[in-house]
């Protein structure tokens, strides 16, 4: 499965880009690159751009990688999260719900413009 990571460091947040076959394991490894880039780099807010073609995952695969990944997304202060495609909305929301019930403080946005936004944004 093609799976490529690009990453773009701004003085608040990392950019983290994903590209290649839309998978649970290349969702998950996304997951897990961006994580260990904002680790490494000593960030604690990331914004997740999802470009990976293909159809929307099954709900159980959703909650199986949200699941698994959430540990580690509560750690960061903000997870902005941009998927390029026009797949399922209801099931990026579902992503998201899934996310925010195990503590991990994400956003669902539908452009880079409202996610660079909310990333600048003082906390409340």
């Amino acid at each position: 499965m093609t799976y490529q990571f690009d990453l773009e460091e701004h003085p608040a947040y990392l950019h983290a880009k994903a590209t290649g076959e839309h998978s649970a394991q290349n969702v998950a490894r996304f997951l897990k690159d961006a994580y260990e880039a904002c680790v490494a780099r000593g960030q604690t807010s990331v914004l997740l751009e999802v470009n990976l073609a293909g159809t929307s995952l099954e709900f159980s695969s959703i909650y199986e990688v949200i699941s698994s990944r959430s540990a580690a997304g509560t750690k960061l202060k903000r997870v902005a999260y941009v998927d390029a495609t026009t797949r399922s909305p209801e099931r990026m929301r579902f992503a998201e719900t899934v996310a925010l019930n195990r503590g991990v403080n994400v956003r669902l946005f539908h452009n880079l413009d409202d996610a660079r936004r909310w990333m600048l944004d003082p906390p409340k």
